[in-house]
């Protein structure tokens, strides 16, 4: 259940008072919100990224410490030193002039990034194979239209302008350390789901309500701690009552990663079926500063407190009605596209025969 469970974190957004969550199933759907920094342990920005983005143009100013550029479509990256020679493909680097060979390089490359190339490449042989079963072409409009869902998901998370939306784009993918075929084959694997997908999508009266309480009615901040066992949960449950600083125990105890933050999460809606029941039915009897009992959550147990309770904002449903239906059918197309990879991939026959590359492939499959 936790927010941003499974995701990698990246200080240095350029938000100035939010931190965006950039949450993503393994399959790299995309999912943005934001909330406001104050009361935050440590001060940090923080941009929460799961497996989503290719990095942007491998660009750099001449004498940056540590930047890239690309040359006669090779990587070249400038550090102290001036740059090597750039040399053929069959030898991907140099160090001190003296080259290396991809028989070197490539044990290292599979044992730490091989697990995951493989479950990508799976994924999307099992998506085109789907596709052409069904008669579905990804065309250009498709892949921009991907683009544009995530741009605009990012404005409405931040409120931020299309200049700093490009920054915090670009900020994400450069964190993820992928480049622009993956960036590609990603918008090309969201399309392609999408597409196979659209058929199951009907949006109802009944959830463009829900999702009307869950975006303008209460709403609940807090923060929360998650552990695996009860002997744990009653040991930070008794120090949290003394009187110790819960963002402290958070970032001591708490597995969910909302413990880099002192445990704070996202405003929650009473109405928002992604929390757990229990946690919701929680927050509705706390005042805040209150401790909450223990509470049993698939694969572990969970302490919140109330932080306040945020009031409906008082819009009228009829001004925002067009809005919530994108917003349901696009939640709806999500779980339908989560669903289905995890359908495709379990079905998938897949046999490792490098020693190397299995190793990465069963810490992926362990995840």
């Amino acid at each position: 259940m936790a927010p941003g469970a499974g995701s990698a974190l990246l200080t240095g957004a350029p938000v100035p008072g939010w931190i965006v969550i950039v949450s993503a199933s393994r399959y790299g759907i995309m999912v943005f919100s934001a909330r406001s920094r104050l009361g935050i342990s440590g001060g940090v920005l923080s941009i929460i990224a799961a497996l989503v983005l290719g990095t942007g143009s491998l660009t750099g100013c001449a004498g940056d410490a540590g930047s890239t550029a690309t040359r006669d479509g090779r990587l070249v990256i400038r550090g102290d030193r001036p740059r090597a020679t750039i040399v053929s493909s069959a030898t991907p680097a140099t160090i001190d002039g003296v080259p290396v060979t991809w028989d070197e390089l490539l044990p290292i490359l599979s044992e730490t990034g091989g697990g995951v190339a493989l479950e990508e490449l799976a994924f999307d042989r099992l998506l085109a194979r789907e596709a052409r079963r069904l008669g579905i072409v990804i065309t250009e409009a498709d892949t921009k239209r991907e683009e544009s869902l995530l741009a605009e998901s990012i404005g409405r998370a931040t409120g931020a302008d299309a200049t700093t939306i490009d920054r915090l784009l670009h900020d994400v993918r450069r964190a993820r350390s992928l480049g622009p075929a993956r960036f590609a084959a990603l918008l090309t694997r969201t399309a392609t789901l999408r597409r196979l997908v659209a058929d199951e999508v009907h949006v109802t009266n009944a959830a463009v309500e829900q999702m009307f309480r869950i975006r303008h009615g209460e709403r609940f901040r807090a923060r929360l701690i998650t552990v695996a066992n009860t002997r744990t949960a009653e040991d930070v449950r008794r120090r949290l009552v003394s009187g110790e600083p819960f963002g402290e125990i958070a970032s001591e105890y708490s597995t969910d990663a909302s413990a880099e933050r002192g445990g704070l999460i996202e405003a929650i809606s009473p109405a928002d079926p992604t929390y757990p029941s229990g946690l919701r039915a929680a927050l509705r009897v706390l005042e805040p500063g209150e401790i909450s009992p223990i509470l049993a959550l698939d694969g572990g147990f969970a302490i919140v407190r109330l932080e306040e309770r945020i009031e409906p904002d008082g819009v009228a449903m009829g001004s925002v009605r067009d809005g919530l239906e994108r917003a349901v059918r696009l939640r709806q197309e999500r779980l339908a596209m989560n669903a289905l990879g995890t359908r495709l991939l379990d079905s998938a026959d897949i046999t490792v025969f490098d020693p190397h590359l299995a190793q990465s492939w069963r810490y992926r499959q362990d995840r």
